[in-house]
């Protein structure tokens, strides 16, 4: 048994902050607060003062391995980006070797932006996999379903059977869960959305995939099947499976009103939506409707980071803005969509909070910096003051990865050294 205690001026603990305490810790798992300890109960004792102790965040939609296309294809729309430029690029590139090497930093960019959880989707699972927990990060791993053959499989039975090696492998990794990722309704039939479904009931794993993200999408779906994407999917099934909708831009208010009674997991990729012009969502009236909604970054050739402190700060005041309502998602409400919400719609359990019995996720601010003072509520700061930058410290199961602002399990000087390297092998084109 490792038991450590984190002192810090302020603890998010259970949704309310203690002051000048210690969180305790034993193994992998949250034990309570304290002000005062014995010190020889504990096998270390770290003390940050002028600091604040939050939940680790959870990014519910990536690409991680797109970070090596960073910058790449800019300025484009969406499916000119995909059609023309990342399909093509993935077609060249990607193998176990590539997406290996670009998981890990994407590990880099996710630990010092407080991320000790994404929800991925990609091909060559198993090497993101590998990386993230040689990262010591934990990760929802999607095993990706097309209808059309890729470098990675053939057919949907391939697809599905190599999804079915993952899960046979990662099945009692404590950092590793496996879903399953119908791309989107235009590159997936329903025929094989249903085969996904059952796949899932069959494996109790969750269903990752795109919904509703451009103009594009609902006129091609309209002409194939005579109905929107939302109505597709719920006929197919998917608002009753387990499983979580990146995007959800284009609905209307029946619509809205449908996956707010169905309860359904929303992923929001609000910078990505920006960037590619794929619309707005309409975030606020779902919430209202009774939707669950968290943040994803996307992949980082669409965004083109992975700071989803950064994308939640941009949340909170674009939908201000959008609604013309000062009081739209205020501060805590991005603050649970980022932890509480994330945590439910990948169906993580003693995960988004701070609280005995939970996972000890969380992340140490430093509060001594001019942009963080004064302070007068620690999560108006959070979500409207606070960078990246501030975090100095992350612990995952209760294993410290960023450590005084070194990441302490992988060579992050190594890591930057191979993303030069592919960078130069992309753009020579050899």
């Amino acid at each position: 048994m490792r038991r450590i205690a984190v002192y810090a001026d302020f603890i998010y603990y259970d949704e309310s902050f203690i002051k000048n305490s210690y969180l305790l810790i034993e193994n992998s798992y949250i034990k309570g607060v304290s002000n005062e300890i014995n010190k020889d109960e504990f096998d270390e004792i770290i003390i940050k003062e002028n600091s604040i102790i939050f939940p680790g965040f959870i990014n519910t939609h990536t690409h991680l391995p797109m970070v090596y296309f960073r910058g790449l294809a800019d300025d484009l729309p969406l499916m000119d980006w995909l059609q023309n430029h990342i399909w093509p690029a993935e077609n060249k590139w990607l193998n176990d070797e590539f997406v290996y090497d670009a998981s890990l930093l994407a590990a880099c960019e996710l630990i010092r932006c407080g991320t000790i959880c994404a929800n991925d989707m990609y091909f060559y699972s198993d090497s993101i996999a590998k990386a993230l927990s040689k990262a010591g990060i934990k990760v929802v791993v999607g095993a990706g379903v097309l209808d059309f053959p890729t470098k990675f499989a053939k057919n949907i039975n391939e697809y599905l059977n190599k999804a079915q090696l993952l899960i046979d492998k990662y099945n009692d990794n404590e950092l590793v869960k496996v879903a399953i990722c119908p791309h989107a309704p235009y590159t997936v039939s329903p025929e094989s959305y249903k085969k996904c479904i059952s796949f899932a009931e069959k494996n109790n794993i969750i269903l990752h995939t795109h919904l509703a993200e451009t103009e594009w999408e609902i006129k091609e779906i309209l002409n194939k099947y005579g109905k929107s994407p939302i109505t597709l999917m719920n006929e197919v099934g998917m608002f009753d499976a387990k499983s979580i909708f990146a995007h959800m831009v284009h609905l209307n208010n029946k619509e809205i009103e449908l996956i707010g009674k169905k309860s359904v997991n929303v992923s929001h990729c609000l910078e990505s939506n920006l960037k590619l012009a794929s619309g707005f969502a309409q975030v606020k009236a779902m919430l209202e409707a009774g939707a669950n909604v968290s943040i994803g970054t996307d992949g980082a050739a669409s965004n083109n980071d992975l700071d989803i402190l950064a994308e939640a700060s941009t949340v909170a005041k674009f939908h201000k803005a959008l609604n013309n309502d000062a009081t739209a998602l205020n501060a805590k409400t991005v603050l649970d969509m980022l932890t509480i919400n994330a945590a439910k719609g990948l169906y993580l359990d003693k995960m988004g909070k701070l609280k005995e019995g939970y996972y000890a996720d969380f992340i140490v601010i430093n509060l001594n910096k001019p942009h963080l003072q004064p302070m007068y509520n620690p999560i108006s700061h959070l979500i409207y003051s606070a960078k990246s930058t501030d975090i100095t410290d992350v612990f995952i199961n209760g294993k410290h990865v960023l450590k005084d602002g070194v990441i302490t399990t992988i060579d992050e000087n190594e890591v930057i050294e191979k993303a030069k390297y592919w960078s130069n092998k992309i753009k020579n084109n050899n």
